[in-house]
C-alpha cells in the first residue's frame, strides 16, 4: 500500500490497496493516514454496495435516515447520487452538495466519515472539492480566535429556512416532504475540537448554519459571512477529478466540500454514499 500526497491543503491518494480485501493492520494504517490527511483517495476499486457498507463500518456506527429519498432499494445506508435519467426521471441526487457543508452537522452527532465511490465519472465536470477547516481556524487572527471562543452557530437541515442556499430544481415540487421533516435544529461551538486529533477547526458552513445561539441578527450574520468567505480561501482547498472506480473517504470534523456540477452531456457521474456517525461536537 502506497500513500501519496495530493495536495499542501489536505488529501492523500491510497494505491496499491483493495479495500475489500483487508486486514486489521492496513485499516490501522488507514487510519493513521486519514488523521494526518483529512481525505483519503482509493483508486481503481471494484466495490459493491454490502462491500461499502462492510468498509464503512469499521469506521464507526453506520448512518440510515428514515424516508431518505434515492437510498438502494433493501439498504437504507446507501445513498445514489447520480444525473442519470431513466424513463424521464432521475435515479439519484442530482445536486448533491450544491452548497460548501460539511455533512450532516444539522443533527446533534453529525457525520464523523462519509464515504462515495464512482461507479461512473463524467469525463467533464462532476468534480468535488474540499477545504481544510483546520487551516481555517489557525489562520484567524488572534482577536478573531478570541471573539468565536465559546460562540456557537445554529444548523438548520431546512432549505427554506435558510437565505444563503435556494431549493434544488429536483425537489421543488417536493420540497415539503423533503425537507418539511421533523429534524430539530442543531447547536455546535463554532470552534470544535476533533475527537482524535485534537486540533481545532471553524465548524461552520453556509449551508447549514443560519445564526450565532444568542446573538443578534444584525451582528450574527456580518460575523458569519466573514467567516465563510475566509473558510474557503485557495490556500486551503483541494479540488477532486473523479476517476471511474476511485473510492474516497474523507474527515467532516475537519473539512468542508462542495460538489462542483457543471457536467459536459452526455456525461454520467453515478455514485454510491455512506456515512458513519461521529461524537457530538465539543
Amino acid at each position: 500500500m502506497k500513500i501519496n500526497r495530493l495536495s499542501k491543503a489536505l488529501g492523500a491518494e491510497v494505491l496499491d490497496c483493495d479495500v475489500t480485501s483487508i486486514s486489521q493492520d492496513m485499516i490501522d494504517e488507514i487510519n493513521q493516514a486519514f488523521l494526518v490527511h483529512q481525505l483519503l483517495v482509493f483508486r481503481d476499486q471494484k466495490i459493491t454496495p454490502e462491500a461499502q457498507v462492510t468498509f464503512s463500518e469499521r469506521f464507526g456506527p453506520i448512518e440510515s435516515r428514515p424516508n431518505r429519498p434515492f437510498t438502494l432499494d433493501g439498504m437504507p445506508e446507501v445513498t445514489i447520487l447520480s444525473n442519470r435519467q431513466k424513463r424521464g426521471r432521475p435515479v439519484g441526487i442530482i445536486s448533491a452538495g450544491d452548497f460548501w457543508h460539511t455533512d450532516l452537522s444539522f443533527s446533534t452527532t453529525p457525520s464523523r466519515v462519509t464515504f462515495l465511490y464512482a461507479l461512473e465519472a463524467a469525463d467533464e465536470g462532476g468534480n468535488t472539492e474540499w477545504s481544510n477547516i483546520y487551516l481555517a481556524y489557525e489562520n484567524l487572527s488572534k482577536d478573531l480566535k478570541q471573539k468565536i471562543s465559546g460562540l456557537r452557530g445554529i444548523h438548520v437541515f431546512d432549505r427554506r429556512r435558510n437565505s444563503r442556499v435556494r431549493v434544488d430544481n429536483q425537489f421543488k415540487k417536493a420540497q415539503s416532504r423533503v425537507y418539511g421533516l421533523p429534524i430539530p435544529d442543531a447547536v455546535h461551538p463554532l470552534v470544535r475540537t476533533h475527537p482524535d486529533t485534537g486540533r481545532k477547526s471553524l465548524y461552520i458552513c453556509p449551508r447549514f448554519v443560519v445564526g450565532i445561539d444568542g446573538m443578534k441578527e444584525n451582528d450574527a450574520q456580518p460575523l458569519l459571512d466573514l467567516l465563510f468567505e475566509h473558510q474557503i480561501k485557495p490556500e486551503f482547498r483541494y479540488l477532486h477529478q473523479w476517476r471511474r472506480g476511485d473510492f474516497l473517504m474523507w474527515d467532516n470534523p475537519s473539512l468542508i466540500h462542495i460538489g462542483r456540477g457543471h457536467i459536459k452531456p452526455p456525461g454520467i457521474r453515478h455514485m454510491h454514499r455512506t456515512m458513519v456517525l461521529g461524537d457530538r461536537p465539543f
